[in-house]
């Protein structure tokens, strides 16, 4: 069994007993700077394969795309906490990577029994993380500032700004979304009667809700800390702020434990128009491996290709344009002899344009 992670660490596993077939070795982390808060002394890293993913932001790794980018991104790289992707969240602010967006994705990895290698797109976007004090005088900020942020902006599209939402929802629509939830937002209904205070907030702006002191003191589940909100990290003009590659396509051989090949993965099209090519970009959705020799995959955000790659080697042999980004794992079938390759194209992720397509390709049919 193999399992990709987050971190950019490969796990593999006897599927029988669950033991490694690779050493493990348990480092010691640094433990949380926050008062009351205890972390694991140690954490797991596989000696083998090598990471898909670089797993520490550091000074020399800050982009080089504009010198003023590389300023603007070193100034507020110095600004936090960035000792590696077990660096505790803290009041100063920590650097999440690989990132909530990093590493290994949504999509999951392709495996070829043929030749032992898995296949897996990859990551690296940096997020900060800042932990604040409980706000004892805030409804709004103490439920719902960790995702929208204390100044309503969120980070969309994730986490979309509430600032004059009043102007665009109702007062029984505001009220509903956050008794209900809605797409990714869970229901808040335990919160009863303070929702008509944090919608009240919403609408008019004006923190009536206010959560007793004295109350929260004697709650055992009050906590002391909380996530200012979610910061995806990114350079004055929204590019990722390290040097690339930004995202990659990876081949692992899971015998010898070494990556066999590895190339960046996605564009963005404005980039190359101006000279910067593959550069890798934001990707989401796995690929799909054939035993004719062809790795297929969609996903990348920002330029909205399907591809096809020899499997062994990592050539491009084929790529076309999608009606929107295949943020989605391509399906391979057969029907009456002829095989298909179909994929969903929703996009919309980080920015990037939306849609609601299937396409489906297929070699011509035989005369």
């Amino acid at each position: 069994m193999a399992q990709i992670a987050k971190t950019g660490f490969v796990f593999v596993l006897d599927r029988r007993t669950g033991k490694s077939l690779f050493p493990i070795e348990y480092r010691k982390v640094l433990p949380s700077p926050l008062d009351g808060e205890k972390l694991a002394e140690t954490q797991p890293y596989p000696v083998k394969p090598p990471p898909f993913t670089r797993q520490a932001f550091t000074e020399d790794m800050v982009t080089n795309r504009t010198p003023e980018a590389h300023a603007a991104v070193l100034e507020t790289l110095r600004k936090v906490d960035s000792k590696g992707m077990f660096t505790p969240p803290s009041l100063r602010g920590t650097m999440l990577f690989p990132g909530t967006d990093g590493g290994g994705e949504w999509g999951g990895a392709a495996f070829d029994p043929a030749t032992g290698l898995l296949y897996v797109n990859s990551n690296e976007q940096p997020w900060i993380i800042r932990m604040v004090t409980h706000d004892t005088t805030s409804l709004y900020k103490n439920n719902c500032g960790g995702c929208h942020g204390d100044d309503l902006k969120g980070a969309p599209p994730n986490f979309p700004s509430l600032v004059d939402i009043g102007s665009r929802r109702t007062r029984a629509e505001l009220l509903q979304v956050v008794r209900e939830g809605t797409g990714r937002m869970p229901g808040f209904a335990d919160l009863a009667r303070n929702v008509d205070e944090i919608v009240d907030f919403l609408i008019t702006g004006k923190d009536n809700g206010k959560v007793d002191p004295e109350a929260a003191k004697n709650d055992p589940n009050w906590l002391k800390y909380r996530n200012e909100g979610y910061i995806l990290f990114r350079d004055p003009q929204g590019y990722p702020p390290l040097t690339p590659p930004w995202g990659s396509l990876n081949a692992i051989d899971l015998n010898k434990g070494e990556i066999r090949w590895r190339i960046p993965f996605g564009e963005y099209p404005e980039l190359v128009a101006q000279g910067l090519k593959d550069t890798g970009s934001d990707n989401y959705g796995g690929p799909v491996v054939t035993a004719s020799g062809l790795l297929f995959i969609g996903a990348t955000s920002f330029d909205k290709k399907f591809r096809a790659y020899d499997k062994l080697t990592g050539k491009l042999l084929w790529e076309t344009v999608l009606p929107a980004a295949g943020n989605a794992t391509p399906a391979v079938y057969e029907l009456d002899g002829r095989e298909y390759v179909v994929i969903v194209c929703g996009g919309g992720k980080n920015g990037a344009a939306s849609g609601s397509s299937i396409v489906a390709f297929a070699l011509p049919e035989k005369e």
